[in-house]
């Protein structure tokens, strides 16, 4: 081959040139895009992160004041409840008057009326050799009256009141035997042959404790207290 040919046949360095410097100003521009995109999700990532740290900071802010805060309940309004007065069926119904009411006034006693008095009290008779004496009197009269066979099984038992001259002024039956069988003593036969009440309640009177006895026995003992 010769030397003219040479030169006018391109050579594989001289054409591959223009394309390598091509490539390479693009290859520039996308490592630059890349990097402004990087910064840019960096950046965006970065303001994000702020903000939802600045929003968990303002929750629990809230929170915290909320649960400082006391809470008031109010309680809910009670309605008026109007009281119900079922009238009774046994009452009549009762009607307001305006007439004055006069007050009463107690009658008064007549000066002619008597006035009642309470009858002074029965002096008792404490000396003790009259109190013996009497109660052997005493004990002479029911014994000699007493002739009917004791039908009754427990004691009787009586409170009696004699008389300073030995009459029996009364009698309390301090048992419910005695109470029972009264009529088979002889005390209400001699209470009756005693004067009347009236006269015999001022009398100075002394009190026995008598006992009749289903055996047939008599004990007649002074009496103990008032």
């Amino acid at each position: 081959m010769s030397s003219q040919e040479l030169a006018s046949k391109p050579t594989n360095s001289v054409s591959s040139g223009p394309g390598t410097e091509e490539q390479t100003p693009q290859a520039s521009n996308s490592l630059a895009l890349q990097l402004i995109c990087g910064v840019c999700v960096l950046g965006f990532s970065g303001y994000m992160l702020s903000s939802w740290h600045q929003s968990l900071v303002q929750h629990s802010l809230a929170q915290q004041a909320q649960a400082e805060t006391p809470v008031v309940e109010e309680a809910p309004a009670m309605a008026p409840v109007k009281a119900q007065v079922q009238p009774s069926a046994t009452q009549p119904p009762m009607t307001a008057t305006t007439a004055a009411i006069a007050p009463e006034v107690a009658p008064t006693v007549p000066g002619a009326v008597p006035m009642v008095t309470e009858p002074a009290l029965t002096p008792g008779i404490t000396d003790p050799a009259t109190v013996t004496t009497l109660g052997q009197k005493l004990y002479e009269q029911i014994d000699g009256s007493w002739n009917s066979y004791p039908t009754f099984t427990s004691n009787l038992v009586y409170q009696v009141q004699v008389q300073q001259d030995g009459a029996i002024a009364g009698y309390d039956s301090l048992n419910k035997p005695a109470q029972d069988h009264l009529g088979e003593t002889p005390l209400a036969q001699l209470t009756s042959n005693s004067p009347t009440v009236a006269e015999s309640s001022t009398q100075p009177q002394a009190k026995f404790l008598v006992l009749l006895m289903p055996s047939g026995t008599l004990e007649i003992s002074p009496w103990v207290g008032k």
